[in-house]
């Protein structure tokens, strides 16, 4: 069996469907990224090729990443620190030598992952791979299967209760009902007794008829027989005759005894005929008398075929109750088989259910890790929360500041307004005191009236520098 599982072979991948499989299917993130042809071909990177087999032992096993890393309890190691280097290749190299066998490579070493060659690297990364299509085909196979489980316990459902039915409908037709019970009990033992009586005389009568008729058939046909052996004699001895007649002369002595023995048989054969005509006569007379027994036995005969209705009746009832039985039968091996099936798809379950346990466990610790993990966080926030608070405290403190400011700010534009007013009124008034005084200078000399026109330029360039 082994030499003949080591003929079978799996199909080889270039580099570059083993790089675009990786990854698609098995890398994720920057790993998928910077992976590239010249990690696996010609030159295989040790590091490389080790998460490539790590990543695919976690989907086919379904192993977290930490059990990698795991240097067991067990080992009594001074220095097990030291260990936890190897800890990853010794763990890859113990799963790879129990699943490179189901990819149909079994002479797996473990130089494969700490020197690893090109071509060598190739080779098991396409029987992985091969691998990897038959359990994803073998997956939607079992994923259908588990979908149409479900119909199929319908389907079950629906036989046991069509059987529940069939059987219901067997015992009401094999079972005669207790007001006809004493009917067909009479009926039937009826039935018996004029099968019985018929049978014995229509097969006496028969019987008899049939021996009579082939004795006097057999005394015909003997008779028949002497009677052309006769014929033949009489139609040979003519012959002689007349040969002899040519031949020699006869003496009439010899030819009287000769007509004496021809009268003798002649007279032998009418008497054998005339008792075979009285022979056919009382054959006749009988025929006659069972023509007459013909209306008894013609009512025998529709008796006996109601009778043989009523039988082939109850042969087809009891072929329908055979059939019906058969259909059971089938019909229980059928259960039978999806029970076998149904126990096989419940140990499926359990294990299943198994894995999940595990998965949950490991979901646990993962989200006790989580929570401890959330609560320093929140810790943190807590302290963040206390610094913003503080921060917070100063903002508002700042911003009451600037509402004062403001305020201020404000109310000494309000003023300063009320100020701009006065002084306008103030301009306004002594605008119209210069106009009145320009006027009255007009009338004055001319000298004079140039200097005070300079005061009150002078005058005018104050107030707007004001």
């Amino acid at each position: 069996m082994a030499a003949a599982m080591n003929k079978l072979t799996f199909p080889q991948f270039p580099a570059v469907e083993l790089v675009n499989f990786f990854r698609q299917n098995i890398l994720t993130g920057a790993e998928a990224k910077n992976f590239t042809k010249n990690d696996l071909y010609p030159n295989p990177k040790p590091d490389v090729v080790q998460k490539l087999f790590m990543r695919v032992l976690q989907k086919v096993y379904n192993v977290g990443i930490e059990q990698f890393y795991m240097v067991p309890m067990g080992l009594d190691v001074q220095y097990p620190h030291l260990m936890e280097g190897f800890a990853p290749v010794a763990y890859i190299v113990k799963y790879m030598a129990r699943f490179l066998p189901m990819c149909l490579i079994y002479d797996f070493h473990p130089s494969d992952i700490l020197n690893p060659k090109g071509k060598r690297t190739l080779y098991l990364l396409s029987g992985m791979v091969n691998f990897l299509h038959f359990r994803d085909t073998r997956k939607g196979v079992y994923l259908t299967f588990c979908l149409n489980y479900k119909s199929v316990l319908d389907n079950i459902s629906q036989l046991q209760k069509t059987n529940q039915e069939l059987e219901a409908k067997i015992e009401k037709l094999s079972t005669v009902p207790p007001e006809q019970q004493a009917e067909f009990k009479t009926l039937s033992s009826e039935i018996d007794d004029l099968q019985q009586s018929i049978s014995q005389e229509y097969r006496a009568k028969d019987l008899a008829l049939q021996e009579k008729i082939a004795h006097e058939k057999n005394d015909l046909a003997e008779k028949m027989k002497k009677l052309n052996q006769h014929k033949l004699a009489i139609a040979t001895m003519k012959e002689e005759q007349e040969w002899m007649k040519s031949q020699v002369v006869e003496s009439p002595e010899q030819r009287k005894n000769k007509t004496e023995r021809m009268k003798e048989n002649v007279h032998r054969l009418k008497q054998a005929r005339q008792e075979t005509s009285e022979k056919c006569d009382h054959y006749r007379e009988r025929v006659t008398m069972a023509g007459l027994w013909q209306s008894d036995v013609q009512a025998y005969n529709k008796k006996l075929q109601s009778i043989e209705t009523n039988l082939e009746i109850y042969r087809k009832i009891l072929e329908e109750t055979r059939q019906k039985e058969e259909q059971i039968v089938n019909e229980n091996l059928e259960v039978k088989s999806i029970a076998n099936e149904e126990t096989h798809l419940k140990r499926m379950i359990q294990i299943k259910k198994e894995k999940l346990a595990k998965m949950d466990i490991k979901n646990q610790k993962k989200l006790e890790d989580f929570v401890q993990r959330k609560n320093e966080i929140l810790e943190i926030c807590s302290h963040i929360q206390e610094k913003r608070q503080a921060v917070h405290g100063r903002v508002s403190n700042v911003l009451q500041e600037i509402q004062q400011t403001s305020n201020k700010k404000e109310q000494l534009l309000q003023a300063a307004e009320e100020d701009e007013k006065k002084y306008q009124d103030v301009t306004t008034v002594f605008k119209n005191t210069l106009e009145k005084y320009h006027d009255s200078l007009l009338k004055v000399s001319d000298r004079s009236a140039v200097r005070r026109k300079e005061k009150v330029a002078e005058l005018n360039r104050r107030l707007k520098r004001r």
